[in-house]
């Protein structure tokens, strides 16, 4: 890992855990209020990259586990749905998986030269290490 992947971890898990400071008056974090931070968090990350998926980088396994922990994130729905725990950290895991076969549009992959990339079928070390951090977690 390298680049500044670092320093879009740091972003993401200190908003993350701002988001649950905020929630979180009585000590107990629901599954509403992990829903409500990590959606949080991840849009904190989006003003700092414009990365988006899929860009072949850790944002690609972050939105995946965001968006199927927090189904519907991206449709404006306030209700807040909130999604299987292991299904998100699954979902991550094939997106993350998925990076080998994708074009870098963004990150330190977007320096190599694609048809290496390619031919080697590496997936993206940033998008490995958010499939480490949540396969960890379960």
């Amino acid at each position: 890992m390298g680049g500044t992947s670092g320093a879009l971890y740091s972003i993401f898990f200190s908003a993350l855990a701002q988001g649950l400071a905020n929630a979180t008056s009585d000590q107990t974090a629901t599954s509403q209020t992990w829903a409500r931070a990590l959606s949080s968090a991840l849009d904190k990350l989006y003003t700092y990259t414009r990365a988006r998926p899929p860009s072949r980088t850790l944002i690609d396994p972050l939105v995946a586990f965001v968006d199927t922990f927090v189904p519907n994130r991206q449709s404006g729905d306030t209700s807040l749905a909130v999604g299987d725990f292991v299904k998100a950290v699954r979902a991550a895991a094939g997106a993350a998986e998925a990076t080998r076969d994708l074009d870098a549009t963004a990150g330190r992959s977007a320096y190599v030269e694609r048809e290496r990339l390619k031919n080697e079928r590496v997936p993206d070390p940033g998008a490995w290490g958010v499939k480490a951090i949540l396969d960890s977690l379960i």
